[in-house]
């Protein structure tokens, strides 16, 4: 694959855990995700857990590996994941940002959350790859997550690998989607995943811009919508037209949907 036919990536990253269960579906197709993508010379994640008042990208040489989590196992927490940062990368993203006529900052000290490493580490384990953040914003506001992606779509053809990591169906904070192991799948949950996987397939970028419109159960899916940036600017980040392709379906505790989209 050459770096001018890069497409762009919106994965879910489930739980801080996903890296130490063995046998999850979505923790085993993400561990072969990576070799889908060789040749690339770095990865923009943009994480549903970076959250500031505009956009802002991390430039650091050696971003540290943040546990931007409490209540887990204990050997979660001696996890790291060295992968280099590239403050070139970063000053390029936000160059683009800023030409796009979008404000965006520089954060010299920020490392990786768990949107970003967890994903990360299952597919590129060896951590050679360097990495580089661009924030959500507070207001979620939709379609100005699909124009921050466009704002930075020529990384397509540059060799970088863009990736939105969120949930395609994140319900934490409705207290009617009950989440653990063990718990049936509800069917709202369901009935949002099946629109969100048509809209995407037929690249109906107006439904997914409105999806509070337009898909059922939004407001359980995605009650918080932190988690649904992501997918927006990635979509955005595929140029005009893209449309998705599945490459991963499953369930996580429950109600989490784990759905994978490429995008071109």
């Amino acid at each position: 694959m050459t770096p001018a036919s890069l497409p762009t990536l919106f994965i879910s990253h489930g739980a801080p855990t996903l890296p130490l269960e063995r046998g999850v579906p979505a923790r085993e197709f993400l561990a072969r995700l990576g070799e889908r993508y060789p040749g690339i010379t770095a990865v923009l994640c943009i994480s549903a857990h970076w959250n500031t008042p505009r956009p802002a990208v991390n430039a650091v040489m050696k971003p540290a590996t943040m546990h931007d989590f409490s209540g887990f196992p204990r050997e979660l927490y001696g996890i790291t994941y060295p992968a280099p940062g590239d403050p070139h990368l970063a000053s390029r993203v936000t160059g683009l940002v800023e030409a796009a006529g979008l404000p965006c900052d520089t954060d010299t000290g920020r490392g990786l959350d768990h949107g970003t490493w967890v994903p990360m580490m299952l597919m590129y384990p060896e951590a050679g790859i360097p990495v580089v953040q661009l924030s959500i914003q507070g207001h979620l506001d939709p379609a100005r997550h699909l124009a921050l992606g466009e704002a930075i779509a020529p990384l397509r053809h540059e060799g970088v690998l863009v990736i939105g990591s969120g949930g395609a169906v994140h319900p934490l904070g409705d207290p009617t989607l009950a989440l653990g192991e063990g718990i049936p799948t509800d069917s709202r949950a369901i009935a949002f995943n099946d629109w969100l996987n048509r809209a995407v397939t037929s690249g109906d970028t107006r439904s997914l811009v409105h999806y509070r419109e337009f898909a059922p159960s939004a407001v359980h899916a995605q009650p918080y919508p932190d988690h649904f940036m992501p997918l927006l600017a990635a979509l955005g980040a595929a140029g005009p037209g893209a449309k998705g392709t599945i490459l991963h379906q499953s369930w996580y505790w429950g109600n989490l949907g784990m759905g994978a989209f490429e995008f071109r």
